[in-house]
């Protein structure tokens, strides 16, 4: 009676642990079977079409019992366009695996086939009562599945360079290639959801399992489908469509010369109701040319300041008429207006900012050279010269640009300028803050007296100790600088790459209004963020 009871005790226990494997695997029910085996015929059918080692004439198949009594016994024969792109995909080396060799296309797209049919063979074996069922074994069958699907579709999508042809597989089989690569895709993807299955609540494991299998047989139905379609029309339409009559041709060309006319008028309009005014900004722009040139000339430059002006106008204007000609039409009018516009607004406002630059850039060098004259100048007092001496022994042995400087200075005194308003006179043209403390120390000193030597002694202590912090103050902040400066170079680096693998799309693209308007944006936006940057990294001392 014992024994009896610990037999029934061990059944129940077995049962409740298999129970739920043996109800899990055969989730799927008799037509989901024949739904199966259907799909299975069609992969490996698929799978032998693109075997090279097997010849046409065994390529003969019917439709089994599985696929529906309509279509049982029905032949099938391979399509007689595919014998001939079969050749050519064998031909076709696409990938190298170590101990396989060199991969045909022909070789992928077999494997991949009979990777689809390995999955619906596991899903049906499954189903086979006689066989035991271990879900651990079958997850890890369906893991393999989906890795080895993985890998053929991640080469099947590489584009290969042949020359300087890029050749991609997506076109093969006379287009079909790209919707059943489409379709795989989708498979993958189910190919994941039946694992996932898996390891879900026991109360939702059976419907996910299901659904899953049953997506992987629609979707290899649709493969199928997809193969003996008819292709996807590859050839351009026929050119006659876009063919146009020289009268139409000329029609156009009046209507475009009519509107080019028109917006003329239009500016011309714009330009004689605003006339006063441009007069009167024409006016204030001539007496701005002659300061500037006046101050580059002061900074010892002579530059024409007409040639920075159109220079800037006439860039802007050849950009334009390429812009304008790439996008064509009234918009490519538009387009030159627009660059002709930005040209003139930009051009007047470039003169000030290389006066600046230049100025900045002069201060900075004499900078550098000031505490070496400060020191000759005051050896020069200490050996019984005056002030002016000490400025002409600083011009005839300094280099420039201080030289030219200290000269000026000197030019002007002995032409009867009194020597504060020479000094003030240098005061304004040279950028430099240690300069002016000098001038102003030797302005004072001249009226209410004092030991210059002295002073000159306290000046190059200061401008040494502040070299010192200027250096130091530029190590902490060269982050920020270097910062600015790739934020500027690197979207004009990426764009020049994207230009070199992908001519043809982005010159397409930056020809088009919206093109040229997300360029333009983009340009205001990497100077804004440079000036930003910039910004943050300076440090007035």
């Amino acid at each position: 009676m014992k024994k009896t009871a610990l037999g029934a005790l061990l059944l129940v226990f077995l049962f409740g642990v298999m129970a739920p494997q043996v109800l899990f695997a055969r989730a799927l029910n008799r037509q989901d079977k024949q739904k199966i085996e259907c799909a299975m015929f069609k992969m490996q059918v698929l799978g032998n079409y693109f075997d090279v080692s097997k010849p046409a004439e065994q390529k003969k198949y019917e439709y089994p019992a599985s696929c529906g009594a309509a279509l049982k016994g029905k032949p099938i024969f391979m399509p007689d366009w595919f014998n001939e792109e079969l050749q050519r995909m064998e031909a076709v080396k696409v990938v190298y695996v170590e101990g396989q060799g060199t991969l045909s296309e022909a070789t992928l797209w077999y494997r991949t086939f009979s990777n689809v049919y390995a999955y619906l063979a596991r899903a049906n074996d499954a189903l086979d009562p006689s066989q035991p069922v271990v879900l651990e074994q079958l997850s890890r069958g369906y893991v393999g599945n989906r890795i080895n699907l993985v890998a053929n579709l991640d080469r099947l999508n590489k584009e290969l360079v042949r020359g300087r042809e890029v050749f991609s597989m997506k076109d093969s089989m006379q287009g079909r290639a790209r919707a059943m690569l489409a379709t795989l895709e989708f498979m993958n993807r189910e190919f994941y959801s039946t694992v996932e299955s898996f390891t879900s609540p026991a109360s939702q494991k059976e419907d996910k399992y299901r659904q899953s299998v049953m997506a992987v047989v629609t979707l290899a139905n649709q493969l199928w489908s997809e193969f003996r379609s008819a292709p996807i029309p590859m050839n351009p339409p026929d050119a006659k469509v876009y063919q146009t009559t020289e009268g139409e041709r000329l029609f156009n060309a009046l209507l475009l010369v009519l509107g080019a006319v028109l917006i003329a008028y239009a500016v011309y309009l714009l330009l004689e109701n605003k006339k006063e005014f441009l007069l009167e900004k024409w006016d204030d722009y001539r007496v701005k040319s002659v300061a500037w040139a006046e101050d580059f000339n002061r900074q010892f430059l002579t530059i024409d300041v007409r040639y920075i002006v159109f220079g800037t106008a006439g860039l802007f204007g050849l950009v334009g008429l390429f812009m304008g000609y790439s996008v064509g039409g009234f918009g490519g009018i538009f387009v030159f207006f627009l660059f002709i516009a930005m040209g003139v607004a930009l051009s007047v406002r470039i003169p000030p900012i290389v006066l600046d630059k230049l100025k900045k850039s002069r201060g900075r060098k004499i900078n550098a050279q000031l505490m070496d004259s400060l020191i000759l100048l005051s050896n020069s007092l200490r050996s019984g010269m005056d002030i002016v001496q000490g400025f002409e022994l600083v011009s005839h042995d300094m280099q420039p640009p201080i030289a030219d400087e200290f000269g000026l200075v000197i030019k002007n005194y002995q032409l009867g300028t009194p020597f504060e308003k020479a000094l003030e006179g240098l005061d304004d043209r040279v950028e430099s803050r240690m300069l002016s403390y000098t001038i102003k120390a030797i302005i004072i000193q001249r009226q209410v007296g004092g030991n210059l030597t002295v002073i000159f002694s306290r000046l190059v202590e200061n401008i040494r100790e502040e070299s010192k912090l200027e250096e130091k103050l530029d190590a902490m902040t060269a982050q920020q600088k270097i910062q600015a400066i790739v934020v500027g170079i690197m979207p004009v680096i990426m764009l020049g790459v994207m230009f070199m693998f992908r001519p043809d799309e982005m010159i397409s693209f930056y020809t088009t209004p919206v093109g040229i308007f997300i360029l333009f944006g983009c340009f205001v936006w990497i100077m804004i963020g440079m000036k930003l940057i910039q910004k943050l990294g300076e440090v007035k001392v």
